[in-house]
């Protein structure tokens, strides 16, 4: 049997796991040093959540990945606006409370953690594991057979794992929530109950990727790997996402 992609797939989606770690490379190296405002960084958020919205098609899809990084730039916002010194803009009792240079710093270093972080689940919702890995094989070929097919291994177990936690984490917490394991109550309750949960599921995926090792080495995966998966297509949709995105970070470097 041989891995493809979903023949079902609309054409116009990008698809090629090459392209997709070119974009979300470039837009996380030019987050990290030339794009140097907000207003920049802001419309390559946007930017990046088009890509995110066309590679998965879903509109919720996008939306959750993107509530996922609000409360990490709410506390980015609070503490450079309280711990940045500079103009006061929010005073209590005569004491400066709020900056307006934190503040301003705080908003741009939430856009780039937005952006870093929606690029890469971007990159994540562009191709299925097996393309990723027979990608990987692809680019590092080139220079070592043998280290492009251990990459490659790599990566398909590694995003192959990733669902089978999803899964054993939906377990535990259904089991825990029937022994009264949920997260109200006081600090230490929450803490107990987060004890709680992870025990169980680091013990699971411990046993999991036990069973998965033994999987690999008996049907011998190690070595038929990249035999049983089909090279990535190029397509036009994968050049217009190279160009888009190399025009977006031009235009945002400017």
């Amino acid at each position: 049997m041989r891995f493809d992609e979903d023949p079902s797939a609309p054409r116009f989606r990008p698809r090629d796991p090459r392209v997709a770690f070119f974009a979300a490379a470039l837009v996380v190296i030019a987050s990290l040093s030339t794009i140097r405002d907000t207003p920049s960084m802001a419309a390559t958020l946007a930017f990046v959540c088009a890509w995110h919205l066309v590679s998965t098609g879903r509109l919720g899809a996008t939306a959750r990945s993107l509530a996922r990084v609000i409360p990490f730039a709410l506390v980015i916002v609070v503490l450079n606006a309280v711990l940045v010194p500079g103009e006061t803009l929010v005073a209590v009792a005569g004491r400066r409370v709020v900056s307006r240079e934190g503040l301003e710093d705080g908003v741009f270093f939430a856009f780039r953690l937005a952006v870093m972080l929606m690029a890469v689940s971007a990159f994540l919702a562009t191709a299925a594991p097996e393309s990723m890995a027979r990608g990987a094989y692809d680019v590092l070929r080139r220079f070592s057979h043998g280290v492009a097919s251990r990459v490659a291994l790599f990566v398909f177990l590694a995003m192959g794992f990733v669902p089978l936690v999803a899964d054993e984490f939906r377990r535990v917490r259904v089991a825990q929530s029937f022994r009264g394991g949920d997260f109200s109550g006081g600090v230490w309750h929450r803490a107990e109950t987060a004890r709680a949960w992870l025990v169980p599921l680091l013990v699971s995926a411990v046993h999991r990727s036990g069973q998965l090792a033994m999987a690999v080495e008996m049907r011998h995966i190690r070595e038929r790997l990249v035999g049983t998966i089909e090279a990535p297509k190029f397509r036009p949709a994968d050049a217009f996402l190279a160009l888009a995105t190399t025009t977006a970070v031009v235009v945002a470097s400017m």
